[in-house]
């Protein structure tokens, strides 16, 4: 397996081990954090490990990046390059993307 594919699997991996966990330890908190539904918390947990890890090492990266407007990104970098109110300021943007019909 190749480095790019082994590292999407681990992202798959410990992504889908993390929702899991979060499901288990408060499901409605879970549900609004990662904006799924019911029916599929309910698929989640109901895998066995090794049917979940089969799905993570799929070769296909099961996730996506969440925020599409640059202003969200934009706002992000400079949060990495020092500007604490960067992150703030990002969180409204991304907010502002959700409440106009951005489907996670």
């Amino acid at each position: 397996m190749s480095n790019s594919y082994s590292a999407v699997s681990e992202l798959n991996w410990m992504i889908l081990q993390f929702v899991r966990e979060s499901l288990l330890r408060d499901r409605l908190e879970a549900l609004s954090a990662f904006h799924i539904d019911a029916s599929l918390a309910d698929l989640l947990l109901e895998l066995t490990p090794e049917e979940l890890r089969r799905i993570a090492y799929s070769k296909v990266l099961l996730v996506g990046l969440r925020w599409r407007r640059f202003s969200v990104w934009h706002c992000l970098k400079e949060y990495a390059q020092g500007t604490a109110m960067a992150l703030p300021q990002a969180l409204i943007a991304a907010e502002a993307e959700m409440s106009c019909g951005y489907q996670a």
